[in-house]
């Protein structure tokens, strides 16, 4: 049986998972439209109701510094408060089952792991991974709160194969029974099941090297065989990060794989949507994929309206679609650079990072519409925001 979603993704770190987060809105002349389609004609804001929004939480740089940002979305005056030097760009933030303020935040592509209270803002310790290996993003707690699972690459060799390496949650130990990914560059992982599963990302070799293509592997966690590995059809495009519903209804936004070139018409990013009653796996046809540049980077699926959320920030673009016929729905541009997109609590709410200068934004989701004016410098200019309830 799968979890609820929204349980599951904030016990695992999802963008669905429970976290107060900050807001911070558009500035003058970037509200949003409320067209069902493609477009960007103007429209009036939508007034803010009281509602309980959480806490926004995400990683950022301003060389030399680097942080984690907390904005409290529900607070009278809404402002970030940034924990400084963490030592690298937090990527993945996964909270603890029994005390989900303190949160295992990692790199993507690095050594870079600390274990951070967000209420006394401070480092708890840093956690390491063997020499040969690196941090590839994301991790995941075991229910029982006794087993941290996370996803790293062997690079010591040069050949990014991919490791779920599980670790007892506390000393944080690695344990003997580490598994493989069943792919190259594993990245995002959602545990299912009650915990029986852990639903990963690789995002494989070359687009020429058809040994290791991209793909999303369903891991045993007990015995670390594929249960089920799903394979695009396109063979440009590699595996980024999930979202998954309480039915067990997946999402991966993908990018250009590694051999694409800028100059080249595939250098897209992409969107994906399983729908495991069929045993379908389908990535949208759209012609709007030709502003979707580079990384299709942050997903967000708020179930009761069936809707995705999903950004691009080389496009400057925020994409929506309906989950059940993978068709497009609505695009903002009106936000540059977008980057993570999560829920509120309540769930009214995509709440979006964006901007070099670190903006958060909120949409509603009951009309898609941009709310306006507010605006807040968020110190969240990493991949990801997550909200927690602090």
């Amino acid at each position: 049986m799968v979890h609820d979603a929204s349980r599951r993704r904030f016990l695992h770190a999802s963008a669905l998972a429970g976290a107060g987060v900050a807001l911070a809105a558009c500035g003058p002349g970037e509200a949003g439209n409320n067209a069902p389609v493609a477009g960007n004609a103007p429209t009036d804001p939508v007034p803010v109701l009281p509602t309980r929004k959480g806490v926004l939480v995400g990683g950022g740089s301003a060389p030399p510094s680097t942080f984690v940002g907390v904005v409290n979305l529900d607070a009278n005056e809404i402002k970030a408060d940034p924990i400084y030097e963490i030592g690298f760009v937090g990527h993945g933030f996964t909270p603890r089952i029994d005390k989900p303020h303190i949160v295992l935040v990692t790199e993507k592509h690095g050594p870079g792991c600390i274990e951070l209270d967000l209420k006394e803002r401070k480092i708890l310790r840093r956690v390491s991974t063997l020499d040969a290996r690196e941090f590839y993003g994301h991790s995941a707690f075991s229910p029982d709160g006794k087993l941290w699972y996370c996803t790293e690459a062997v690079v010591g060799d040069g050949s990014y194969n991919g490791v779920l390496a599980v670790r007892n949650a506390h000393s944080f130990e690695l344990r003997p029974e580490n598994f493989p990914t069943h792919g190259l560059a594993p990245h995002d992982c959602i545990l299912i099941d009650d915990g029986e599963t852990l639903v990963v990302t690789n995002g494989g070799g070359a687009s020429t090297d058809t040994d290791n293509p991209a793909s999303v592997a369903y891991v045993n966690v007990k015995t670390g065989e594929a249960r089920r590995v799903l394979k695009f059809k396109n063979e440009r495009i590699n595996a980024g990060h999930i979202a998954i519903s309480s039915k067990g209804e997946l999402i991966c936004v993908s990018a250009p794989r590694d051999d694409i070139a800028e100059s080249s018409p595939h250098w897209r990013g992409a969107i994906s949507f399983y729908y495991p009653d069929k045993d379908e796996f389908v990535t949208a046809d759209d012609p709007i994929r030709d502003k979707m540049l580079k990384e299709t980077l942050s997903v967000a699926f708020h179930e009761p309206s069936r809707i995705v959320a999903a950004t691009n920030p080389e496009g400057d673009i925020i994409t929506f679609w309906d989950f059940d016929t993978a068709k497009l729905v609505k695009t903002i541009t009106d936000l540059k650079v977008p980057r993570g997109v999560a829920l509120t609590l309540d769930q009214r709410y995509f709440v979006v990072t964006h901007d070099r200068e670190t903006k958060v934004s909120l949409i509603s989701t009951e009309n898609l519409m941009l709310l306006a004016p507010s605006v807040n410098t968020s110190f969240i200019s990493g991949s990801h925001a997550f909200v927690f309830d602090l």
